[in-house]
């Protein structure tokens, strides 16, 4: 198919992947045999990508192929989701971090740069705050873990999980898509190959089951306070998508208040996954952010 102002450009998993060297298998991480991509130079500086909730790996399909040009590149699918194991039992945060943790500990890896999106973001600041001597630097994108308006907070979590749970007792092409609906401000951007992963990691038997696993941490209880915020010690990017004014966005700017190394991005054009929508910007916001902290590193 010939590209042209009417015909968008076709575009799939594998389509930012194809080109770019990689491998793709499991670690015991602990008990839990969790499925990795892993990309970049062996020898470089090491980032973790960690998914939203119920997500996988290939929520960062598009942004791989930059960031390892320059780093080693982990994604995981993270305890209980895609095509990890599924432990019968609830997950809270401090589990997901643990989870994490333990992956790197399995792969050999001490320090590394954590790009968290949403539940990955939470994730990625209790790792941080429990084990800082790992953690260099974090990412947020559509920042979670804190609360603004605990009225709104308590009504996200019970949509999320009415969707999700919907999406793993009858997957079906239009129950994943609805799950999956707010994650994009412009719809065309839930291709048609992120709606397909998303439906066969759901049709798995367990799935079913582990989903409300998985959805454990919404009943509350788990987030940071804001004294546990203050006292992050590392460099934090907080991505503030403006184009969506919403619970993700208010989260943002108060994460730019409390949180003392910190640097807000506005982003426009994109809403729970800037880091898919626009992708060529996020992937050069995060390395230069990353770059500097390097040369500041060496000097």
């Amino acid at each position: 198919m010939t590209d042209t102002a009417d015909t968008p450009r076709y575009r799939s998993v594998w389509t930012y992947l194809n080109t770019v060297p990689h491998t793709m298998g499991w670690v015991n991480a602990g008990e839990v045999r969790t499925r990795y991509l892993e990309a970049g130079n062996p020898d470089g500086p090491v980032i973790l990508l960690l998914h939203g909730t119920a997500g996988s790996l290939e929520n960062f399909c598009a942004n791989y192929g930059a960031l390892a040009e320059s780093h080693r590149v982990i994604g995981i699918d993270m305890l209980g989701c895609g095509y990890t194991d599924k432990p019968d039992r609830p997950y809270l945060i401090p589990d997901y971090a643990g989870h994490a943790l333990a992956v790197l500990d399995a792969l050999g890896i001490h320090e590394v740069f954590v790009i968290g999106v949403s539940l990955g973001s939470w994730v990625g600041a209790r790792l941080a705050l429990d084990h800082p001597d790992r953690v260099t630097r974090l990412v947020m994108v559509a920042p979670a873990g804190v609360v603004v308006d605990a009225d709104e907070e308590k009504d996200f979590g019970a949509d999320v999980r009415h969707r999700r749970q919907n999406a793993a007792q009858a997957p079906s092409w239009e129950s994943v898509a609805t799950a999956m609906g707010r994650l994009m401000l412009n719809p065309e951007d839930l291709i048609d190959d992120l709606v397909g992963v998303r439906l066969r990691i759901y049709e798995q038997p367990e799935m079913a089951k582990a989903m409300g696993h998985l959805l454990a941490f919404t009943d509350g209880g788990q987030h940071l306070s804001l004294e546990e915020w203050a006292r992050l010690e590392q460099p934090v990017m907080v991505i503030a998508a403006v184009d969506a004014p919403n619970m993700f966005l208010d989260n943002a700017r108060l994460l730019g208040q409390i949180i003392r190394n910190v640097e807000v991005v506005e982003m426009t054009g994109c809403d729970h996954w800037a880091q898919f929508e626009q992708a060529d910007e996020f992937n050069r916001v995060v390395l230069g952010f990353l770059g500097a902290l390097q040369r500041e590193d060496a000097r």
